[in-house]
């Protein structure tokens, strides 16, 4: 017996909003080829490097793959629907990153 509750729609805004931040943040990540890091207290900022800097943008990306999983499982979504979402998602990377360079 499956007594699995729908989201509600606060949680769906929330879990899309990782979503689409996490598909920012590896993209500008991926575009930018690294990230600066901000000391708390002032001080010199650190570039982290694009070998370095991929790692991030891995942890991004599947992080906003596993909200979009949430989104769909929660929606009920077929096989087909579920990797057609996932192709429509490495699209929309790949325009970002192409956007921002």
């Amino acid at each position: 017996m499956n007594t699995r509750l729908p989201l509600t729609l606060p949680a769906k805004l929330s879990i899309a909003a990782l979503c689409l931040l996490g598909l920012l943040g590896g993209s500008l990540v991926v575009a930018y080829a690294g990230f600066e890091t901000s000391p708390r207290r002032g001080g010199t900022p650190t570039f982290v490097p694009a070998p370095q800097a991929y790692v991030m943008a891995v942890v991004m990306y599947l992080m906003s793959c596993l909200a979009l999983l949430a989104l769909l499982r929660d929606r009920g979504s077929s096989i087909g629907a579920t990797v057609g979402a996932f192709g429509v998602y490495g699209l929309l990377a790949w325009l970002l990153v192409e956007v921002l360079v």
